[in-house]
């Protein structure tokens, strides 16, 4: 049977309503350049355009889908193929790329290896999305005559990228809100005239000319009122702070929530995963790579790190004297020189230096002071206490946020065999800070640290018995599922002898906790560890791409004839400087040589085993994880991926076709509804159904319209006789004033009858 419904004719209106709806697609492919790397947007454009456009003139799809593949093929070409489309080194070796990219593309996705897919076919899965949008928008707009939930989610959409990324959507949001109002307008006016139509009132389609400038001059009115109106200050504070708070479980103050990753300020409550960022915070470009040190801590409270830092004015930081010195002149430093540049929307007021920093080059230097770029110069202070070095405006309160510099820095190299001759003799300013733990330490964590260095004869052998005691004893990398302290138990504590897992924050605090057990003073350091090379430039320098994921914490012991030295002892990290150790000029082959070299450093495992474990494992967030508010904001860069293409695709073709079908669908859930649990009582309940599929399938009844002569048009309309069984029996069942003997089997057979001649 075929549905009753007249045929769209498209006129002008219809025309116009389907352009805005390309114009709301659009919308959706204005910030995809900002939130991620594509490029050639245009290109996406014009394929949008060019789908509605073929989808509008109700082309053939036998005619349809070769244009769209053809025209797929050819914005690949544009983007990434070169010469022109018409030559055979042009066009055909893109042709013959493509079919070859597709082949190999196939095989990934039969093996489910969506991350190594490449980007000329996942810019045809993009392709093919906008093509079914493309229809999807005219389904709407010419069947449903509904564009609602399409203009909501633009909204949503639009609003989403203002808020949580580098988007700004001020101008989008108007122009969605005189689209929608256009939009919506229309599709009552055509909806308006299919009634008009449908009763006779009109035969033709109708455009009332007085209408159609009211609603011009009516939603131009409002829009230009509403956008240059004076505007309130906001009445209520803004949600996405606190949303993104209960999200990470940022200043919860029970450190118990999932954090994100990344250098924070606050570390007074350690403990708790935290969620994965892999978002750029800074380039650096360096011929020696090393951990980016920002600053350090020395009072341990039992739940994590505090500092009374001692601010020193750092006149000499720009010349060759320095205010703070990390090592003693008897360490062997090379020179170097490294190039920090912020993303945007990152920045510290501090510096961020490998080893120790001799000076700052304040040529080039940028910053921002309350969130605008200033050439105002900045002075510096010195934290004499922790190293820091951090930069200040003369209005105290300024927030400046340095966001490109230069320092010169020297990298060091630790002598093992002087470290170990060293003595134990440490200053009073050292002993009274850096010695510092809390009353209520537990005192097994101090017998743990006992027995850990008995069999050490130094200080060195000493640091490096508990920087190794984490990799021998089982102890488990691990970034979530990691248990809070609870009220009143010790951080270090509950990691040592109930968790047994962590991240970089429980290894190196531990350390620290450990050897202050047992008079060996040491200090928390926070920063980020070297960052991936991304490219490699002149003089044997190399870019570096550090990210929220690489916010690390470790550990700086004091060798009163050397300074601060640093150990790591996180599992899956190697240590970010250099021992070396003097040995005899022997055979390198001998086996006293290999001896030799065993006793460099004590119980140091096999280079096969400090390799770290998946990258999925050891992304950093230490550090404070997730306090600084540093990073760029959600990741979008990620929406343009294999997977969630392939999936809204399958998604959005599923969606087309149930829609399409869904009269097939709810007759055939009816009939097997009314197979399995019809009987004579619900005969009632089925006939009415009946007349709900009958009004649904576009064989409505008519208004006065008696049963008797609805039920002999439908059954002229199907060619069965079964509505009128239905209907004769209903009658007498309604309006007989008597009991009616019923037979539901031969009821059930008519209304089956009848269910089935409506399949189209």
């Amino acid at each position: 049977m075929k549905r009753s419904a007249e045929k769209t004719k498209h006129t002008f209106v219809h025309f116009l309503v389907y352009a805005l709806g390309f114009l709301l697609v659009w919308e959706w492919l204005r910030p995809i350049p900002v939130v991620t790397n594509t490029g050639d947007i245009e290109v996406f454009v014009l394929f949008a355009l060019f789908s509605f456009l073929m989808i509008f003139m109700k082309i053939p799809l036998y005619v349809m889908i070769p244009l769209l593949f053809a025209g797929s093929i050819y914005a690949i070409h544009l983007v990434f193929g070169e010469g022109s489309f018409l030559t055979r080194e042009g066009g055909g070796a893109s042709i013959r790329l493509f079919f070859e990219d597709v082949a190999y593309n196939f095989s990934l996705i039969a093996s489910w290896n969506l991350e190594v897919l490449t980007d000329p076919f996942r810019t045809l899965l993009v392709l093919l999305l906008l093509s079914l949008v493309a229809y999807l928008i005219y389904f709407w707009i010419f069947h449903i005559k509904r564009i609602f939930f399409f203009l909501f989610a633009t909204v949503v959409y639009v609003a989403v990228l203002d808020t949580f990324t580098a988007v700004d959507a001020s101008m989008a949001i108007v122009r969605i809100v005189v689209i929608g109002f256009f939009l919506v307008s229309l599709l009552h006016m055509l909806s308006v005239q299919a009634k008009e139509r449908k009763i006779g009132r009109r035969s033709a389609s109708f455009m009332s000319t007085a209408w159609l400038y009211s609603l011009v001059f009516m939603i131009l009115a409002a829009t230009t009122v509403g956008y240059a109106a004076p505007k309130m200050e906001p009445q209520w504070s803004d949600p996405v702070p606190a949303f993104e708070r209960w999200v990470t479980g940022e200043g919860t103050g029970s450190g118990g929530g999932i954090r994100r990753v990344g250098y924070g300020d606050n570390d007074e409550r350690l403990g708790g995963g935290f969620v994965q960022d892999e978002n750029p915070v800074f380039y650096a470009e360096t011929d020696q790579p090393g951990y980016w040190r920002g600053e350090s801590k020395h009072e341990y409270t039992g739940h994590g790190w505090v500092s009374e830092p001692d601010y020193r004015e750092s006149e000499t930081v720009y010349g060759e004297a320095v205010n703070y010195r990390m090592y003693t002149g008897d360490v062997e430093t090379t020179a170097h020189t490294a190039s920090l540049e912020m993303v945007e929307g990152a920045g510290f007021p501090n510096l961020f230096y490998p080893g120790q920093i001799t000076a700052l080059n304040t040529d080039g230097m940028t910053l921002t002071v309350n969130g605008d770029a200033s050439d105002v110069t900045p002075q510096f202070y010195t934290d004499v206490v922790g190293g820091e070095v951090t930069s200040r405006t003369a209005a105290e309160d300024d927030d400046i946020r340095l966001t490109s510099y230069s320092v010169d820095y020297g990298y060091p190299s630790f002598d093992i065999s002087s470290l170990e001759l060293e003595e134990p003799q440490d200053p009073d300013f050292i002993t009274g800070r850096f010695l510092q733990l809390p009353d209520e330490l537990p005192e097994r964590v101090v017998e743990l640290a006992e027995e850990i260095t008995e069999d050490a004869d130094n200080r060195y052998e000493m640091a490096v018995a508990v920087e190794q005691y984490f990799r021998q004893n089982d102890f488990e990398y691990a970034t979530s599922g990691i248990p809070v302290p609870e009220e009143g138990q010790d951080y270090v504590d509950q990691f040592l002898f109930e968790s047994r897992i962590g991240y970089c924050d429980n290894y190196s605090t531990s350390m620290a906790v450990l050897l202050r057990a047992v008079d060996v003073p040491t200090r928390w350091v926070k920063g980020f560890t070297d960052g991936e090379p991304v490219e490699t430039l002149d003089d044997d320098r190399q870019r570096y791409e550090v990210t929220n994921g690489n916010a690390h914490s470790w550990v700086e012991v004091y060798f009163p004839e050397t300074g601060w030295v640093p150990f790591e002892p996180t599992q899956g990290f190697n240590n970010n400087v250099d021992f070396t150790q003097e040995t005899e000029d022997v055979d390198v082959n001998s086996e006293d040589d290999q001896d030799q070299a065993d006793i460099d450093r004590p119980d140091m495992p096999l280079e096969e085993d400090m390799m770290a474990p998946d990258d999925s494992d050891i992304d950093e967030g230490g550090a404070g994880a997730g306090g600084g508010g540093t990073g760029t904001g959600l990741s979008a860069g990620d929406w343009l991926s294999p997977k969630p293409i392939l999936i809204s695709i399958v998604a959005l073709v599923l969606v087309m076709i149930m829609y399409e079908k869904k009269h097939r669908i709810l007759n055939r859930y009816f009939l097997f509804h009314y197979k399995l649990f019809g009987n004579d009582a619900r005969f009632t309940n089925a006939y009415h159904r009946a007349l709900w599929l009958l009004d649904n399938e576009g064989i409505p009844r008519a208004e006065g319209e008696t049963l008797r002569e609805y039920a002999r048009r439908v059954d002229h309309i199907t060619g069965t006789m079964a509505m009128g069984r239905l209907t004769e029996r209903y009658e007498r069942m309604t309006y007989g004033g008597r009991e009616e003997e019923r037979n539901w089997r031969e009821d059930k057979a008519s209304w089956e009858e009848l269910v089935n001649s409506l399949k189209f």
